[in-house]
Parts: C-alpha cells; sequence; structure tokens
C-alpha cells in the first residue's frame, strides 16, 4: 500500500522539475530555491507534526497542499481557466513553497512509516522506494513529451489521493 505514496512522490517531482519551469521562464532560479525552501520548512514543521498528531494529520495535510499547489499550477497556465498572463513573482513563489511542503511532507511520512515497520531490513525498502520514485519520474519525462500536461496534472492529484489512501490503510490501528 506504500507504492502509490512512492510513485506520487516521483510524479510530483516531476511536475515542479519539468513542466513548471516551461510556465515560468525567467524566474526559473527563484522558483527552485523557494522549492528547497518548503523542502525545508516541510521536513521540520511536518517531522514536528508526526510526532505530536500522527501520520493521518500530516498526510492529510501534505495531500491537500500538493492538491492545491495542483490546482494554483493549472490556474495560471498562460492559456487555461481564461488566463492568458504569465504567474506573478508572488503566486510563483507560493506555488513553490507549496510544492516543497507538500513533498517533504510525504517524503517524512512516506519515510518514518519505512523505517517503522521495517526496522530490520529498511536498508532494502528504502533501495525499493527510490527505485520506484525515480521510475516514476523517467516515466513522467517521457509521458511530458506525448500528453497534453493538464493530463499530468490530474494524474498527479490522482496519485496524491491514492498515497494518501495508501499511508492511511498502513498506518490504520489493527
Amino acid at each position: 500500500w506504500l507504492i502509490p505514496s512512492m510513485l506520487a512522490a516521483g510524479f510530483y517531482f516531476t511536475m515542479y522539475c519539468v513542466e513548471i519551469p516551461t510556465m515560468i521562464g525567467e524566474n526559473l532560479l527563484l522558483f527552485g530555491c523557494m522549492v528547497g525552501v518548503g523542502e525545508l520548512i516541510g521536513s521540520i514543521l511536518l517531522g514536528r507534526l508526526i510526532t505530536i498528531f500522527g501520520y493521518v494529520l500530516v498526510t492529510i495535510l501534505a495531500g491537500c497542499l500538493a492538491i492545491i499547489s495542483l490546482l494554483l499550477t493549472y490556474m495560471t497556465i498562460p492559456g487555461t481557466g481564461g488566463n492568458t498572463d504569465p504567474p506573478t513573482i508572488a503566486l510563483t513563489i507560493a506555488v513553490a513553497i507549496a510544492y516543497g511542503v507538500s513533498d517533504a511532507g510525504n517524503n517524512t511520512a512516506l519515510s518514518t512509516i519505512i523505517g517503522r515497520l521495517f526496522s530490520e531490513r529498511s536498508e532494502v525498502i528504502f533501495c525499493v522506494m527510490s527505485c520506484v520514485m525515480n521510475l516514476a519520474a523517467m516515466t513522467w519525462y517521457f509521458v511530458y513529451t506525448v500528453v497534453a500536461w493538464e493530463t499530468i496534472i490530474v494524474v498527479t492529484a490522482v496519485a496524491v489521493l491514492m498515497s494518501m489512501i495508501g499511508i492511511f490503510i498502513v498506518v490504520r490501528p489493527k
């Protein structure tokens, strides 16, 4: 049940490495830096929240933030939803930080769950996780050249939802 989380992380990473830079143009360096800031904020903040509230709340927060950032990305694309202007710097920063925080939340929850469930063989599972995430990213790089990227946003959103459901199933009380 953790495979959807690994796939979502790979898809999501590809979204902000491939698609977003084409959308924001000259703000690419700023976007990359703000994703990093979001990753730092998400790792620290959501890692703390896991110890206080558990995986379920962090998964909900990260998943909702991922869906919101995907919607913001879609709404800011020139040529969709009546939008003809490129995104503003403030919106670029907000979307980048949201991408970073939600990705860090998903990865932090996934890593801690794997560490606890597979404590004796965690290195093997982390290798599998890395392979699945990289295969998902590689697949998305290929799909990006063939499919409309609005479709990629929808599939990524579905992967995020499946990720949340998978984590709920894994951490639910028995």
